[in-house]
């Protein structure tokens, strides 16, 4: 993954400066890192995509909203911008609105099972459970390991009302 347009080394280095603090679970030296990079690198996608991350880790919901709505203009023809907006609203307490902004693009974007996935865990923590089975389901068929699938569900809060069916098997594809 090459994150930068540009051939400078010092830019490459510093991306993954900020990736390396992030994987050791430091998000904000990794955002101390990505601010010393120029202007035009902080906002492309991949660059955009660890600035969410590392806002989330750090428990600022308000900054990932505003990233992924930067990340839905930079890189319009992705899902991620879209998902990780929802995934903040979620954050931040708005998850009806979360689900309302995320259903259509499940038409948008058909093969990509992180948005059943998400649409399952909403559902899941409004009470709508049987549509959250439901949506867990079609996430399951739309990847090639299921089976990591419902690993990360088992330890996903946001599924947590979904437990029973996913520890007993009985959400199967």
């Amino acid at each position: 993954m090459n994150p930068t347009s540009t051939n400078d080394p010092k830019v490459e280095h510093g991306v993954r400066a900020a990736q390396g603090w992030f994987e050791l679970g430091l998000p904000a030296e990794a955002e101390a890192e990505i601010a010393l990079l120029p202007e035009a690198t902080q906002r492309q996608p991949e660059v955009l995509k660890l600035r969410f991350h590392a806002a989330r880790a750090g428990r600022r919901h308000e900054a990932a909203l505003e990233l992924a709505r930067i990340l839905m203009d930079v890189d319009a023809g992705e899902f991620w911008g879209w998902l990780y907006r929802s995934q903040a609203l979620h954050w931040l307490g708005r998850t009806a609105e979360a689900l309302e902004l995320l259903l259509p693009l499940q038409d948008r974007w058909p093969k990509a099972f992180e948005i059943p996935y998400d649409l399952a865990c909403y559902c899941a923590q409004l009470g709508r459970e049987d549509e959250a089975r439901d949506w867990f389901r079609r996430a399951s068929r739309l990847t090639k390991h299921p089976s990591a699938v419902r690993y990360m569900a088992l330890s996903d809060p946001a599924l947590e009302p979904l437990r029973p069916d996913l520890e007993g098997g009985t959400l199967a594809p």
